[in-house]
Formats: structure tokens, sequence, C-alpha cells
């Protein structure tokens, strides 16, 4: 057999290119045997940086996707942030504020705030929070002063509901 025969066999046998099995034979001293182990290795290497190639394609492919998905998600949720607003009232609307604008304060002024709200909270100031994408208003906050709060309700009890009683028991 000569060369472009054997070449012509490696190529078929290991499925590689011509130019391929032509260098493998070429570098192997003319040896089929090794030739084909050496094209056979080849082939191994590529397909696992084939599979390499595949699995970081994907793997960018997803963090592309993810991260579009998580900048939608923080986009919509700043969105809702300045959508909605805060009122705060007590005997009368003191003012009212995006629900950004009070985050950012809480978040800059948190060892002032917190304090003010909580006091301000018992002496009848009301935090609203509304908008579009609240279902109804919430309100942080009692409807009336602690100072202004009227005693526990009594409640009685009167034997005469006794005779009116159904139950289990009574039966």
């Amino acid at each position: 057999m000569n060369d472009f025969e054997n070449v012509s066999e490696l190529v078929n046998k290991t499925g590689a290119s011509f130019e391929e099995a032509r260098y493998a034979y070429e570098a192997c001293g003319k040896d089929m045997v090794e030739a084909a182990i050496m094209l056979e290795k080849a082939k191994n290497s590529s397909a696992k940086r084939v599979k390499y190639c595949n699995d970081l394609n994907k793997a960018k492919q997803c963090f592309r996707r993810n991260s579009r998905r998580a900048a939608d998600c923080a986009g919509s949720f700043f969105g809702k942030l300045c959508r909605n607003s805060v009122r705060i009232a007590g005997s009368r609307e003191y003012f009212c504020i995006p629900v950004i604008a009070a985050v950012i304060c809480a978040l800059l002024l948190w060892e002032i705030i917190v304090p003010v709200v909580l006091i301000s909270v018992l002496f009848g100031v009301t935090y609203t929070f509304f908008g579009p994408d609240f279902s109804k208003e919430f309100v942080f906050g009692f409807s009336k002063p602690v100072s202004a709060a009227h005693s526990a309700p009594t409640y009685t009890y009167d034997r005469s509901d006794e005779s009116c009683d159904n139950g289990f028991f009574n039966k």
C-alpha cells in the first residue's frame, strides 16, 4: 500500500479529516497503529474541548439571562418605591413623600429616624403607605394618641342571658 491508501484507510477508520490523518501518519513515522492512536487521542481531547466550550457558552447564556432577570426585578422594585408614597399625619397631614425618599432617609439617618417614628406613633402620628401598588392603604400607628385613649371596655354578665342559651350542656 502506498501512503495515499494508508492515509485514506486512517480517514475511514478514525473519522478524521484527510489533513489530520496525513499529519498523524507522517508524525508517527508512517506507522498506521500509532497514527490511529494519535488521532483517537486528538479526537477525545477535541471532544472534551468542544464539551467545555458548550458548557462555557451555556454558562454565559445562563449568566446573561439571570443578570437580565435580576436587573428587571431591581428596576421593578425601585419603580414601586418611586410610585408609592408615605403620608405622615397626626391631627393634620404633615407631609407626603415617595417611599424611596423615606427609605433613603431611614438608611442614612436610622439612629434618629427609628426613635422619632416610635415616639411619634405614641403621640398619634400615623404613617400611611398608599399608591397604585397597594390594594388598600397600610397604616402604621395608633388611631388615637396614648393620652387620649379611654379606659378599657368593661364587660358585664347578666343572669337573664342564661335562659336563652341553648348550648350543648343546657339541653
